[in-house]
């Protein structure tokens, strides 16, 4: 199957669960997961979450992204991936002044 986001609306999210500023997401959805395509801009951040009956990953496209997990900051670079798992917490913000471009998947477990 191919997912073309540039043929998915784009969703402009103020305050993505909780956060601050702008998310703008393509987002592919069905039973079995959540696949977004996604631009974090300057100052803008996620509320923290967790994930239940999901994990998340998050591979970095261009720019640069904070992410809060559980305790610990890890900036996550260009061809990088951050990794959220099941039951685990986590947060992430734009501290750049340019945006961030990332793909995240968040299948469904149960």
């Amino acid at each position: 199957m191919v997912i073309d986001f540039d043929k998915i609306a784009e969703e402009h999210i103020e305050a993505f669960k909780g956060g601050e500023g702008k998310l703008d997401m393509r987002a592919f959805v069905d039973e079995q997961a959540r696949i977004m395509y996604s631009t974090l801009r300057p100052g803008a951040s996620s509320g923290k979450h967790q994930h239940v009956g999901s994990f998340e990953v998050m591979y970095v496209i261009s720019g640069e992204l904070t992410v809060h997990y559980d305790d610990t900051i890890e900036v996550v670079r260009v061809g990088q991936l951050h990794y959220c798992p099941e039951s685990h917490f986590h947060w992430f913000e734009n501290c750049t002044d340019h945006d961030v471009v990332y793909l995240a998947i968040v299948p469904t477990l149960r």
